[in-house]
């Protein structure tokens, strides 16, 4: 007896055809390899540069720039966002490089400075005015805020923000740059 040719249905015009075979992929050449190589390395250098940018501090000339306070820590040492409406702002004197001012919520200030090498810096001797605002909360505020102006000992910039630690380390006032 014949085998039935499994094709074919008994009773149907034509054979059914078979399962369509894979085509096996064309074998991948040097040029192919070689191109990935070029992305693999490429990418590495994207996230090298990144994390360069966040471990090693960029040299800024902060000379006659000017910033708006984004957050500063708390007593407790915590990062707390300005409130809305109460601007505080820093400004490094253009025509002096040792001195920075500012408007610290309820009161005006002025800070010298002194630059050990491009990004540690120590605040000097400072005077502000002595305004009484009804405000608790701005007072408290500004509080922390020249407190923590005094205990700045490294600056850090990137990307138009410029953030101040104290000297564990610690971020403790965070400025975006003002457009004027």
């Amino acid at each position: 007896m014949d085998e039935e040719d499994p094709g074919f249905l008994p009773g149907a015009d034509a054979p059914v055809s078979p399962e369509p075979v894979p085509v096996p992929a064309a074998p991948m050449g040097r040029g192919f390899w070689a191109v990935m190589t070029l992305i693999g390395i490429l990418i590495l250098l994207i996230i090298y540069a990144q994390v360069q940018g966040i471990t090693r501090p960029v040299s800024v000339n902060l000379t006659g720039t000017s910033w708006t306070l984004d957050s500063y820590a708390d007593a407790a040492g915590r990062m707390v966002t300005v409130n809305t409406g109460n601007e505080v702002n820093l400004s490094f004197d253009p025509e002096n490089t040792t001195t920075l001012d500012g408007y610290a919520g309820c009161n005006w200030y002025s800070y010298t400075y002194f630059r050990y090498n491009t990004t540690m810096l120590q605040i000097g001797n400072g005077t502000s005015t002595q305004r009484f605002c009804d405000d608790t909360g701005v007072m408290q505020a500004e509080s922390a805020y020249l407190r923590d102006l005094n205990n700045t000992s490294v600056v850090r910039f990137r990307s138009g923000q410029l953030t101040l630690y104290d000297a564990t380390g610690k971020p403790i006032l965070i400025f975006k740059q003002s457009s004027s």
